[in-house]
């Protein structure tokens, strides 16, 4: 593992060869556009070869980052590009990153990466968090226990909490939903003569026993208000 030490001197990422596959911690405190291009270098550049292979699982661990869903679809799609790597685990919340990596204790709940469109008449259902790596077309329908954050144009239906989790958030970088529900509230979208409004980079959530849309920078100051 020489060569995964190397490169926790030289870059603001961190690899870690565990029993479950290769777990990426990223430096939480750095330039985001300076984490992007060391990781784009490392993956593909010239070590992309250490990384190419059979099939290996990966959890990322951003830290204390906040990421905005342009940012966070630019991150992803640099491990997307390794036919590879199998994403398994992605969030903020690892911790593997205070276990040292000895222990797959990963997340508080599961949380999952669709790449692809939603398009109508499906229906894909995850326990814990899912990030959606592209569109939820008119019709198609993307279910959660967890959180939703769609790093594309979520025009379908969403259902966040779905065991009934109220502190569950849908969150868009197109917002223009047919349907929105967390837990058991259920929400059309708010329309704009007879058309459904469009709005960019926001999140539904509950709030004094109804569901509002907020802006996604004011997230972690909501997140921590109701959790």
């Amino acid at each position: 593992m020489g060569f995964m030490r190397d490169i926790d001197k030289k870059l603001p990422v961190s690899v870690k060869g565990t029993k479950h596959g290769l777990l990426f911690l990223l430096d939480d405190q750095c330039d985001f556009d300076h984490l992007l291009a060391c990781l784009g270098d490392l993956l593909h550049g010239e070590t992309a070869t250490v990384f190419t292979g059979p099939p290996v699982d990966v959890f990322i661990d951003y830290g204390c980052r906040e990421l905005s869903p342009d940012q966070a679809r630019d991150l992803l799609n640099l491990f997307l590009q390794k036919d590879n790597f199998v994403l398994r685990e992605w969030g903020g919340r690892l911790t593997l990153r205070r276990s040292g990596g000895t222990a797959l204790g990963l997340a508080t709940r599961p949380q999952s990466i669709h790449k692809g469109t939603v398009r109508a008449g499906q229906r894909l259902v995850f326990e814990g968090d899912v990030v959606v790596v592209g569109d939820v077309n008119p019709g198609g329908e993307i279910v959660a226990s967890g959180d939703i954050f769609v790093l594309g144009r979520l025009s379908g239906v969403a259902h966040a909490g779905a065991s009934g989790d109220v502190s569950s958030v849908i969150g868009a970088a197109e917002f223009s939903p047919m349907q929105l529900r967390i837990a058991g509230t259920v929400r059309r979208a708010p329309e704009v003569d007879g058309r459904a409004m469009e709005t960019f980079m926001e999140f539904a959530y509950l709030r004094d026993g109804g569901m509002a849309v907020d802006r996604m920078e004011y997230l972690p100051y909501i997140r921590r208000s109701v959790r």
